[in-house]
């Protein structure tokens, strides 16, 4: 056993000593935990005593069950379970043996006549029969022991949110045409806005990515009118957020209180029906990868759902692999999780049912885990008055951007290429990340929501992350924002194109930053895939001209200007690439120049209560999250933010749990999370430990 494994073991024997507390729930108790910890089971070992009593031992606290299963086992084995895909396969994750023709034969031919998707997310007689079998699924299996109901597990418009055209059969034609005129009103208005000559509405048809891309692609400048692509994009959308809100309501309906959504929700990327803001909002439960800032971005649009993740288990056992999922579970924690679903069962348990190594080193850290866990389960996270934008349009542009030099290869951009090379993907984690940072907890909002939510409340700071697509409304609100004493910061290109993707003659918001002039070069946006075209400490947009700018290789970089109490600074710097080099020694200077930057910017601004974390040899990246419980009391965790970068856990880590300082703007009290005085006053000092982070109750 390692020292590290020792000193959790010690912590926890502490634990149970001081509190009484039990690692883990008596096999023979039915009730749910506060953080619920599932195993993913296949279906022929849900019914197998033997395998289920493993599970348990493993301080697991319920599985997976498929529409056909029976609960009675797992209540006899005193464990719960979700109900598992109640639609089946088919509908809203596509298989392979259905999807791949289809791509294949497209891009064979390129005949947009071939783009159909295997089943019409639009077809209602199809909706009606799975809206039918979803109901007589959760009838079947509601009751005690259901924790939540997931009703596709990666589930796409196309497959895997691949990029293609479909659906284009005769009824999404039909509906399309509809979506159309009641965008545009009159053909006239269809044509104008598309650069296409349609005589009636009858005869629209959407545009392929293909053509689009052959009309606005390949030139000097930027593509200036890609409403065709957007508005098709938009339709894709809202058709596969329908019939996800149709089937998910009948699933609450036939079990009431118990969460049902999807599972696997990826990145917000082009295709695939991602539109975080028309997906998720009022979903009751949210199990999203944490790719490309996706986590935290579903956080904000449906605060009060129950957040899950997937816990991805390592193949084999080694120090360090335990450690980290120590630190994963304190990750859990730290985000108010409800649970997570461990992949898979083979990982932990032999053909036996003995514990594998990487088993035991799951329960030991569930073990450690489990007081903050269970703390904080169902927490709800209090972001700071900082908004960060998310622009749908904008994820769409970069797609095209990014793809640019792909050519007639670009149906092959699959949603894992997308997320190490989709602009729009690392802008996002860039911001979430770079903001964390520097102590600031941010909330998400739609593009489409701040002309009114800006009338409604004026945070200390908006966030433009690659906001390339903004529309004039937003625009004339963010304006009002800053002219009446809002702080506005973008990293580049803000409202080059307007909500339809229209490119601009000058950006939106130029005169609010103070820009003079820019260029609409393809060859000076230096921001692309994701990374910097230049190297990361250079200017992402090239050819811009400011009265009050820093200068960096000959390019104005840290364009700020006042207005009244108000002001506005575009860094024109790659923020995409800060979560890359935060932890990179070789990059220091990038990301120490980033975050200086950003720290500029809030200075001044009211974001209490900011908790400072000081202590020799502490690393840049110490996240604090101010948590309200699910029993009314405020929490805070403390961690150290390098899951990315192991080594980062295991330097801080290999002198054991340190001391460091909290100060926070008054006085306060800290406590355990069972109640016991840690200290009081407003520097207080306590000891960090590296993987299991810190987690307190605080009282003023």
């Amino acid at each position: 056993m390692s020292l590290h494994r020792a000193a959790w073991m010690l912590v926890l024997w502490l634990g149970l000593v001081l509190h009484g507390q039990q690692p883990a729930p008596s096999p023979t108790s039915t009730a749910q935990p506060a953080f619920s910890c599932l195993l993913w089971l296949p279906a022929e070992r849900v019914a197998d005593p033997a395998r289920l009593a493993a599970v348990r031992a493993l301080g697991v606290d319920g599985v997976n069950l498929g529409p056909d299963g029976d609960p009675t086992p797992l209540r006899a084995a005193g464990l719960g379970y979700y109900l598992d895909q109640p639609i089946g396969k088919g509908f809203l994750e596509l298989r392979d043996a259905e999807w791949k023709p289809v791509a294949a034969d497209y891009e064979r031919t390129r005949d947009a006549s071939k783009l159909v998707r295997p089943s019409c997310l639009r077809d209602e007689a199809q909706l009606d029969a799975l809206a039918q079998r979803a109901r007589a699924a959760v009838a079947k299996l509601r009751g005690e022991g259901l924790r939540f109901i997931g009703l596709a597990d990666e589930a796409s418009a196309t497959r895997h949110n691949a990029p293609l055209d479909v659906c284009r059969c005769q009824q999404c034609l039909v509906a399309f045409r509809d979506f159309a005129q009641r965008r545009h009103g009159t053909i006239e208005a269809l044509n104008s806005a598309w650069g296409t000559q349609f005589l009636a509405f009858d005869a629209v048809l959407p545009l392929t990515t293909d053509q689009v891309r052959r009309r606005e692609l390949g030139g000097v400048l930027l593509p200036s009118n890609l409403a065709p692509f957007c508005d098709w994009l938009d339709f894709v959308d809202e058709g596969f957020a329908l019939a996800v809100h149709r089937l998910v309501r009948e699933c609450e309906a036939a079990a009431p209180g118990v969460p049902a959504g999807l599972t696997g929700v990826q990145a917000p990327i082009a295709f695939g029906g991602h539109d975080y803001f028309r997906l998720l909002a009022g979903a009751s439960i949210v199990e999203a990868y944490d790719l490309g800032g996706a986590f935290d971005l579903a956080r904000s649009v449906a605060p009060r759902a129950q957040r899950w993740s997937t816990l991805q288990l390592p193949t084999e056992s080694t120090a360090e692999a335990a450690n980290v999922m120590l630190a994963t579970f304190a990750e859990m924690a730290a985000r108010g999780q409800s649970g997570t679903v461990v992949w898979n069962d083979e990982r932990v348990l032999g053909a036996d049912n003995a514990a594998t190594a990487v088993g035991l080193a799951l329960r030991s850290a569930l073990q450690v885990a489990r007081p903050a866990l269970d703390a904080f389960a169902g927490a709800r996270v209090l972001p700071h008055a900082v908004w960060v934008c998310e622009s749908q349009a904008s994820v769409r542009a970069w797609w095209m951007l990014d793809s640019e030099s792909d050519g007639l290869t670009w149906v092959r951009r699959l949603s894992s290429h997308e997320v190490t090379h989709s602009t729009s993907c690392a802008a996002r984690r860039g911001w979430q990340k770079l903001l964390s940072d520097v102590g600031v907890t941010p909330q998400f909002v739609g593009e489409q929501d701040l002309p009114v939510r800006l009338l409604q409340e004026k945070p200390a700071l908006l966030v433009l992350p690659a906001t390339i697509a903004l529309s004039d409304r937003a625009c004339r609100a963010i304006a009002a924002y800053v002219q009446q004493g809002g702080a506005l910061v973008a990293d580049h290109t803000p409202a080059l194109y307007d909500e339809r993707l229209v490119l601009r003659d000058q950006g939106g918001l130029d005169a609010l930053f103070g820009i003079e002039r820019r260029s609409l070069r393809l060859d000076h946006l230096d921001v692309r895939q994701g990374r910097s075209i230049r190297g990361e400490s250079g200017a992402a947009d090239r050819g811009l001209v400011a009265d009050i700018a820093d200068q960096s290789g000959g390019e104005a970089v840290f364009i700020e200007q006042r207005h009244r109490r108000g002001r506005a600074i575009c860094l024109n710097l790659p923020v995409c690439v800060y979560a890359g080099v935060r932890l990179d020694p070789s990059a220091i200077g990038v990301a120490t120049d980033l975050r200086k930057r950003v720290r500029q910017a809030l200075q001044g601004l009211p974001l209490s209560p900011l908790v400072e974390v000081r202590g020799e040899g502490l690393p840049t990246c110490v996240q604090r999250t101010w948590l309200d419980a699910t029993d009314g009391r405020r929490l805070l965790a403390v961690r150290i933010d390098a899951l990315d970068s192991p080594n980062v856990l295991a330097t801080v880590a290999r002198d054991g749990a340190r001391n460091v300082r909290l100060l926070f703007p008054q006085p306060v009290r800290l406590l355990t999370l069972h109640g016991k005085e840690i200290a009081a006053g407003s520097e207080l000092e306590v000891s960090l430990d590296a993987y299991a982070g810190l987690f307190v109750e605080v009282r003023r």
